[in-house]
């Protein structure tokens, strides 16, 4: 009787361990969605809003938008090559040399996330990534 409740127990602290793991990290299932409390800190702008994550096969489908409800951004991503693609930034950010730092620094941004953490610095540009996962 206490060998089967000890048991019993143990695989219920590993699954609350595993789901707290899966909600700090990327979505790991087909059709797992997450979603952050989001900031980009720049130099001379500001952008907050959430964060949504989508897994849809073997790419991460994410968009992020301001309080306001407005797109800032859509992309996805492929963890085999650890590439971005955007498909829409919003109208003061959609210059060449803007959407080049994005992808990458998205890419790291993902790569973080996918090793449990959810900040990225870009050092050379003084760019904040930060995410924080909103409970449902």
């Amino acid at each position: 009787m206490r060998k089967s409740a000890l048991i019993c127990l143990l695989f219920v602290s590993q699954l609350a361990v595993m789901r707290l793991f899966a909600q700090s990290t990327f979505p790991e299932t087909e059709g797992g969605r997450i979603r952050y409390a989001a900031s980009i800190e720049m130099p001379k702008a500001y952008l907050s809003g959430i964060c949504v994550l989508l897994r849809e096969g073997d790419v991460v489908r994410g968009s992020l938008f301001n309080e306001f409800g407005v797109t800032a951004l859509d992309f996805t991503y492929h963890p085999e090559n650890q590439k971005v693609k955007l498909h829409h930034v919003i109208s003061m950010m959609d210059k060449w040399y803007i959407r080049r730092v994005l992808r990458k620094d998205l890419a790291q941004l993902m790569l973080r996330l996918q090793q449990g953490e959810t900040t990225y610095h870009n050092e050379r540009r003084h760019i904040t990534y930060q995410l924080k996962v909103i409970d449902n």
